[in-house]
């Protein structure tokens, strides 16, 4: 084990049988650098393969990780409620697969700066929102716009629809969980639940 630091350490860890199976080419050992920071009173540990503390700051990394989570939510949002698990585009060419992307993309921006507006009046956090909500009533009141033949009812629609949306903000998130995390798993690091039988 190598230190850098408070909280920032390399580690030299074995490489599981399952993995060599799969690739024997692996070595026995491989090394990681373990990050640890606390947020909310809680330690977080993140390992990573950017071993150079030189190069790659702690502090930056941990916040760098951060920011690809945030990233990573919003692709569940675009493939999960906007995409419905669709796994294919329906373009066939490679300009028409561009032009759907940038599509999706957009309408995803767009969503987000309308929650982010909705978040500023009813003053809670942009996170608060729910994206499911924000994204059905939006569909559905540019499906009615476009077929509105007098646009000066569009922007008394668009109130409506940030008053409705508003009506479903989520309430903040839990700082404690209610029950003790368990799981019906052997070789793990949380505790066993067992059957009352069993007891």
């Amino acid at each position: 084990m190598q230190t850098h630091g408070p909280g920032d350490v390399n580690l030299r860890m074995k490489v599981s049988p399952q993995a060599r199976k799969k690739d024997p080419s692996l070595p026995l050992m491989w090394e990681v650098r373990a990050i640890t920071r606390e947020i909310d009173g809680k330690s977080r540990t993140l390992f990573t393969s950017l071993a150079d503390p030189l190069r790659y700051k702690a502090d930056d990394v941990f916040a760098l990780y951060h920011e690809r989570w945030e990233i990573e939510l919003a692709y569940g949002e675009i493939k999960t409620d906007m995409l419905r698990q669709s796994m294919t585009l329906r373009s066939q060419q490679p300009e028409g697969v561009k032009q759907e992307l940038w599509a999706k993309l957009l309408m995803y921006n767009v969503i987000r700066l309308e929650i982010t507006r909705i978040a500023d009046e009813a003053k809670v956090e942009p996170c608060r929102i729910s994206f499911i909500t924000a994204l059905r009533n939006i569909v559905d009141e540019w499906l009615w716009s476009a077929n509105c033949r007098t646009p000066r009812f569009i922007h008394a629609k668009l109130n409506a629809m940030r008053n409705n949306i508003r009506r479903f903000v989520l309430p903040p998130r839990r700082s404690q969980r209610r029950y003790t995390r368990e799981v019906r798993m052997t070789n793990t690091q949380y505790p066993i639940k067992k059957n009352a039988a069993q007891s």
